[in-house]
């Protein structure tokens, strides 16, 4: 009897523990549809450069990625806060996880070598949800830069 216990507390922590990591991805790539869409457009380069993201960091096959760009698309459209994804991130990711986020985003809205102030209004807003501070805006935006190969100012 116990150990049939213990065996479907096991499963169901490791059900919940994938749950949370399919909730970490869908909330991070919600938010990065959100920068993308944020000027009013999607152009194909910031699909490339989430998709890039996205299949780097969660280590996605095709299949895994074309379900998370789906979910993420809907996801954002029916979202009317973005503080439901900031606070499932942070209470799972540290603040250099964060950061990184904070770059990625950073680069989907450099991608199109232009920056909206729509664009740059919403990467920051989700830096304070995400509880960043300057010094962390700031580095990001440069290390988004660098990764893009943007050497003027935006």
């Amino acid at each position: 009897m116990l150990k049939s216990l213990k065996k479907l507390v096991k499963k169901n922590s490791k059900d919940n523990r994938e749950q949370n990591e399919l909730e970490l991805k869908l909330a991070a790539a919600t938010l990065m549809f959100e920068v993308i869409r944020s000027d009013g457009r999607v152009d194909k380069v910031e699909l490339i450069y989430m998709g890039e993201i996205l299949r780097r960091e969660f280590k996605l096959n095709e299949d895994e990625l074309d379900e998370l760009f789906k979910q993420a698309k809907e996801t954002a459209h029916e979202a009317t806060s973005l503080q439901g994804f900031t606070r499932e991130i942070c209470d799972s990711w540290g603040n250099a996880k964060r950061a990184k986020l904070l770059e990625y985003l950073w680069m989907l809205a450099l991608a199109d070598d232009q920056i909206d102030p729509h664009e740059r209004h919403l990467v920051r807003k989700v830096a304070g949800l995400l509880y960043l501070n300057e010094a962390q805006i700031a580095q990001s935006r440069e290390l988004a830069k660098r990764q893009l190969g943007i050497e003027e100012e935006l």
